[in-house]
């Protein structure tokens, strides 16, 4: 038997080839479209994954500055809070000390108005003394002059003793010793103090 013609089997064959490769290719082109459907789904999915994982870290983050103002606004508040406290205390502790600073005032100036009084009382008693003491000079004069008047009378009585010597043994040389004695006495109690 004789079978079909050489171009005929050929074609056939050619044709044949073709179909399967076509088939083939088919199935190749099917798989790729579901490797790259496949790979679509999982880039989508990263993407979407990626977008979650920032959404939660932009959460985070949002968190994190918000915790981080509050607790500057608390830390300012507080240290505003301390600053009015110290600018109170400090004020007090002003007044406290403008208080015992005028209370120190007036207590020296009491204490100079005092001892002014006594250096005015001070003068004043050197004043009298001055007024009341006689002066060096004229104590030497009056001195001067009981001394004249001692000697003067020494010889008075001198003189009367030796003309009465004898009487009653010496009495009147006691007198007159007496006598001289209380001139002294009455001169030093006129210019004692």
């Amino acid at each position: 038997m004789a079978g079909p013609p050489l171009e005929q089997y050929v074609e056939t064959r050619f044709n044949l080839l073709t179909v399967a490769l076509e088939e083939k290719l088919a199935a190749h082109t099917a798989t790729l479209r579901a490797l790259v459907e496949a790979q679509q789904a999982a880039v989508n999915a990263a993407k979407l994954s990626a977008e979650l994982a920032l959404a939660a870290q932009d959460l985070r983050y949002q968190q994190r500055f918000e915790a981080q103002s509050d607790a500057l606004a608390a830390a300012f508040l507080s240290q505003q809070t301390a600053m009015q406290t110290a600018f109170v205390v400090a004020e007090k502790a002003v007044q406290a000390a403008l208080a015992a600073a005028d209370r120190a005032v007036s207590k020296a100036e009491l204490a100079a108005d005092k001892r002014f009084e006594s250096v005015n009382e001070f003068r004043k008693t050197l004043d009298d003394q001055q007024r009341t003491l006689m002066p060096r000079s004229e104590v030497d004069v009056l001195i001067r002059g009981v001394v004249e008047k001692i000697s003067a009378n020494k010889e008075v009585i001198d003189n009367i003793a030796s003309e009465r010597i004898g009487i009653k043994g010496g009495w009147g040389y006691a007198v007159g010793l007496i006598g001289a004695m209380a001139a002294i006495w009455a001169l030093f109690k006129a210019l004692g103090p």
